[in-house]
């Protein structure tokens, strides 16, 4: 039995350091405020607005939850603050890093590929505001595949509003978002061969090293021995 793992995302690092280290440095620099002259006021605004901003940061990073990922021996798990998705192992095709050629080369882009088998399994379990994040969050994806030649400008432009009627390999028919959502899956399966991409700021270390912590837990399990 694999044991429950839980990944902590590197966007939400030192979220608490960057609050107090803000919310500090203000608190020394608003007193020194009526001490300084006119011009020693200006620094004092500056770097009060650098503080505001690194406080806010900060705050932004404890926002998010504490874990982005949850693998346990029977099922992937994604978090985030407005929603998340689960996928059963078996549902699962393939995991890799997706990447796109350039020329002669091919460039690594900083997300993991996954291709799952059944969307039906996925699409019913969304959320709308998930689903409306997911949309904007993968437009990026889309322009890239056009500065790269991989789709041409009329073809992108509508891709960038999805229909919102979409029926599943499995025959399954769905409507308004969840629709939306199935077309852009199968977009970015012609552009990249995955279904959902998730930016490398969600994981808790190299793009290459959580790919094999997937495939590990992907792998099935060896027979117990009699």
């Amino acid at each position: 039995m694999r044991e429950t793992q839980h990944i902590e995302p590197m966007s939400r690092r030192s979220g608490l350091s960057l609050t107090l280290a803000g919310a500090g440095l203000m608190l020394v620099l608003l007193p020194a405020m009526y001490w300084l002259e006119d011009r020693g006021r200006l620094v004092i605004i500056f770097l009060l607005l650098f503080s505001l901003v690194v406080t806010l940061l900060g705050l932004l990073k404890l926002r998010e939850p504490p874990y982005s990922f949850s693998l346990s021996a029977d099922s992937l798990h994604f978090h985030h603050r407005i929603g998340g998705w689960s996928l059963h192992w078996s549902n699962i095709q393939r995991i890799d890093q997706p990447r796109l050629h350039a020329g002669l080369e091919l460039v690594e882009l900083p997300y993991v590929g996954i291709r799952i088998r059944d969307y039906d399994e996925l699409l019913p379990l969304m959320s709308p505001r998930l689903i409306v994040h997911l949309l904007t969050e993968q437009r990026p994806l889309l322009a890239m595949a056009l500065r790269h030649g991989a789709i041409d400008r009329a073809r992108l432009q509508e891709w960038l509003i999805e229909d919102n009627r979409f029926c599943s390999p499995g025959g399954r028919r769905y409507q308004g978002l969840a629709a939306m959502l199935g077309h852009r899956m199968r977009h970015l399966r012609e552009l990249y061969g995955y279904d959902l991409l998730v930016h490398e700021s969600c994981l808790d270390r190299d793009t290459p090293d959580f790919v094999r912590l997937l495939r590990h837990y992907l792998q099935p399990l060896p027979p117990a021995l009699p």
